[in-house]
């Protein structure tokens, strides 16, 4: 095979049943440069080896083991420590990348630091994708408090050495918004993200029902992990009897006479308010 000149990194845990959907979206990428896919496992139970291995014959992949910790972002790291270039493209396991995202990312890096593309929910989630607050196809970065933005985790383009000046993923966030705190951290340094449209991935909301409100109870963790850490200056804590308040208002507004569809969106906005109220009280920190 032609020597690579980006990696592809595949953060993964038990996935084996889904991975091969991913392989075959990298193995039929169009017009794409030489690259190498690297799957970091992250402690998989099931046959994730057997599942790599089928496509030897079709991609420059390799397994390689990131079990030293739970969490994706040890995946991360770890599956661009084990990379050959300097070119980090990284996509999940669960999802699809489309036909052009390995030529249009890896282009991207020619003139930024970090890119990032659009993600489209319906496709690979069915009706789970009206359940979350994600746009079913977003036309943007990610914006948080003042406008910060950042790439999705699932479509991220990097230069090593900004992952390594930033200090790599930190790996005592829970499942959700550690790709917040690297972006935060890489603007701090300078290294904003670029938005590529054309660097489209099909991204997967779990289709059962408790997995969704799991992912969004993590994604409130994470998002009361983000604040304990940075505590940005606009972000005004809520007092006990306005955090209350809001609370409540969340509970009345359960929509009584909506559609199935509403009704577990409502859960899901729950769910990660629980999550953030958990995690900022483990924290010793308020909520934000």
């Amino acid at each position: 095979m032609s020597v690579p000149v980006c990696s592809v990194v595949i953060p993964t845990y038990d996935a084996a049943h889904l991975i091969g959907q991913q392989l075959e979206a990298l193995a039929t990428q169009v017009d794409a440069p030489p690259f190498e896919v690297v799957v970091a496992d992250n402690r998989s139970t099931d046959d994730l080896a057997g599942a790599v291995a089928a496509w030897d014959d079709r991609l420059d992949v390799r397994l390689v083991d990131a079990s030293r910790a739970q969490g994706v972002s040890v995946a991360r790291n770890v599956g661009i420590e084990h990379a050959r270039t300097d070119r980090i493209l990284i996509c999940d396991a669960d999802d699809v990348v489309s036909p052009g995202w390995v030529r249009t990312m890896s282009d991207g890096l020619d003139d930024h630091p970090l890119v990032s593309g659009p993600v489209e929910t319906s496709r690979l989630s069915g009706r789970s994708a009206a359940w979350v607050p994600i746009d079913e196809r977003t036309a943007g970065l990610f914006e948080t408090w003042e406008g910060r933005t950042y790439g999705i985790g699932g479509n991220v383009g990097l230069r090593r050495g900004v992952w390594a000046a930033v200090g790599g993923f930190d790996e005592d966030y829970p499942a959700g918004a550690e790709e917040i705190d690297f972006a935060w951290r890489a603007a701090d340094l300078g290294h904003t993200f670029a938005y590529l449209p054309d660097a489209l991935v099909h991204y997967r909301i779990r289709t059962d029902l408790r997995g969704v409100l799991r992912q969004q109870y993590n994604s409130g963790r994470g998002t009361a992990t983000l604040y304990a850490k940075f505590r940005p200056a606009e972000v005004v804590p809520k007092s006990v009897p306005r955090r209350i308040h809001h609370e409540l208002l969340l509970l009345k507004g359960f929509p009584w006479r909506g559609t199935a569809d509403q009704r577990r969106m409502w859960l899901t906005v729950m769910a990660f308010e629980a999550g953030k109220l958990v995690e900022a009280r483990r924290l010793g920190s308020p909520a934000p």
